[in-house]
């Protein structure tokens, strides 16, 4: 498991470096996907060629023979981690791959979300919304309201400005300058646009697609039917990866880190949802029924699944380890995860050799953590001032320059003749009290210091969980933050 990157740290493996030989050796392989595989990533890169012009983006001249990088996110405002990730694609695409973002806009949103800290004699964090009425729709469905789009601005300009000392600048221009110009009405194509302007001086033809719109392509149903015709098998192996995944790392939620796919006589739960009437639910194959209604044995390939969707007007969506397997199998030579994809993708590597008889193609996993100039983190200076003060109540005379030999010369009398049979241990601990509460006492100066030096660091404690939470939008720091990485 790779850890979280600290303040000013990144995570980038395998190297960048080795990227290129990576892709083109997996380019080569074989990866059980027959030519599904080369048909499906031409419809899938003319899509986003198709999808990233109208956006006023570059598109990059489409070689079948090129690697493919790929990399994704739900369409809101990244944290730098994430943001990373896009820069890498970015730097690919300028080094002659073909780079695609993916807009996984099939999750339910939170209104287009973000971070922004703020002081009132106490540093704290707002979460702002973009796009409030959205709250619980798909992603692909949201649209933007200039009304809401106005007051996200003015709540974050009124939280930045009550920081003292001028932080985050970039971000309160950014958000001057970007967010009331002309914007998509899609609010997922409005968050590409305005991530592509933050990143205007990182060159590289990088395509953008939505998730959603690549569910839709004949490909897409191709590899759905794949699963879904074989789907008790595909069950089994996953069921068995899942909890040998809970079994190694010691995890007793039966929900942690997926469900098992049920598998009973209401028919065999998949990897897909299907989307009815603004709902999502889980995909259920009973033999002999179409996909969740009525019928699946009238669908008898790819195209009745892709007739039948259309003709209901549902929507057929992968959940994660789905959309992994079409993502690294199908679509890319390497793909890009993030810490939380990475940490689960063990799991899609079982499915892929179970169920497509194959070594899993390999992925990236990147991610940084930015840091706002002159923070530190006290916390381990803090807990050494506790540790001291504690200290100071059990043995002060340690703390006193010169403490009173009289005392000191009783208390280690004391001390010694409490363990000895027969003691009056109740007096003796009275005068030892009487003792310690004395030389305390002589402390108080120095221990009034240290108090005072504590509730201070307590202080710049909060400013620094604040000012350095990795989950702050990506707006707020300067482009040129990203360069050292």
């Amino acid at each position: 498991m790779i850890d979280v990157p600290g303040p000013g740290g990144y995570v980038c493996t395998p190297p960048f470096s080795s990227w290129r030989g990576v892709a083109e050796k997996q380019r080569r392989e074989p990866t059980g996907a027959g030519g599904l595989r080369e048909d499906w990533r031409a419809e899938f890169l003319r899509l986003a060629a198709a999808h990233t012009a109208p956006l006023g983006l570059p598109v990059p001249a489409l070689d079948a023979t090129t690697p493919v990088v790929l990399s994704g996110h739900q369409p809101y405002f990244y944290h730098p981690g994430v943001m990373y990730k896009y820069l890498l694609l970015a730097r690919v695409a300028r080094e002659g791959f073909l780079a695609v973002n993916i807009g996984v806009d099939t999750e339910a949103c939170e209104g287009f979300h973000a971070k922004i800290p703020s002081f009132d004699g106490k540093y704290r964090k707002h979460t702002r919304h973009l796009a409030t009425s959205s709250v619980k729709r798909f992603y692909a469905d949201a649209v933007l309201d200039k009304a809401e789009v106005r007051s996200f601005v003015e709540e974050s300009l009124r939280d930045l400005g009550s920081i003292p000392g001028g932080a985050f600048e970039h971000g309160k221009d950014f958000l001057r300058r970007e967010l009331f110009s002309d914007l998509p009405q899609s609010a997922a194509d409005a968050m590409t646009v305005l991530r592509r302007r933050y990143a205007v001086r990182w060159p590289g033809k990088v395509l953008e697609v939505p998730l959603s719109q690549a569910c839709r392509t004949k490909g897409f149903f191709s590899f759905a039917f794949g699963l879904l015709k074989d789907a008790g098998r595909f069950a089994e192996i996953f069921n068995a990866a899942v909890r040998r995944y809970r079994v190694e790392h010691k995890l007793r939620s039966s929900a942690n880190p997926f469900p098992d796919l049920a598998a009973g006589v209401e028919g065999v739960e998949t990897l897909f949802w299907l989307v009815r009437e603004g709902r999502r639910d889980t995909l259920t194959i009973k033999p002999g029924v179409n996909p969740g209604v009525a019928g699946f044995s009238e669908v008898g390939g790819p195209e009745s699944l892709e007739s039948l969707f259309c003709e209901k007007g549902w929507r057929l969506w992968p959940k994660a380890v789905a959309l992994s397997v079409m993502n690294r199998v199908f679509l890319g030579d390497i793909f890009v995860h993030g810490l939380g994809g990475a940490k689960y993708d063990r799991i899609t590597d079982e499915v892929i050799r179970g169920f497509y008889g194959v070594e899993p193609p390999p992925f990236a996993t990147a991610s940084l953590t930015l840091s706002v100039e002159g923070l530190e983190d006290p916390s381990d200076r803090i807990m050494e001032l506790r540790q001291e003060l504690r200290e100071m109540d059990f043995h002060p005379e340690s703390y006193l320059a010169d403490p009173p030999p009289d005392l000191l010369a009783e208390k280690q009398n004391l001390t010694r003749e409490i363990k000895a049979p027969g003691a009056n241990k109740k007096e003796m601990g009275r005068r030892l009290g009487e003792i310690n509460g004395a030389l305390k006492s002589l402390l108080e100066p120095l221990k009034g210091e240290l108090l005072a030096k504590t509730a201070a660091l307590e202080t710049e404690l909060n400013r620094y969980e604040v000012l350095a939470d990795r989950e702050l939008p990506y707006f707020l720091y300067p482009p040129e933050k990203f360069d050292q990485f």
